[in-house]
């Protein structure tokens, strides 16, 4: 494997990782398996663009409902 392929890696590791935690001081509580899930399932750097940005800006009920839409599906 290539270095680049390896660092993306591990960037995306580290925003997955960010973005989990930024979620759990906004719901004031640690993610459920599913709503951890919704973020580590991507690793796309425009996916967790957008996840942290919906993240940023919801709090609450709605962030919870957004981080858990895929199982209401």
């Amino acid at each position: 494997m290539c270095s680049f392929a390896m660092n993306n890696k591990k960037v995306v590791k580290e925003w997955q990782t960010h973005i989990i935690a930024k979620a759990e001081k906004r719901l004031q509580r640690e993610l459920t398996d599913t709503e951890r899930k919704h973020i580590s399932s991507r690793g796309g750097f425009i996916a967790l663009e957008m996840i942290e940005d919906t993240v940023n800006d919801l709090e609450g009920d709605e962030l919870a409902d957004y981080l858990n839409q895929e199982a209401k599906t």
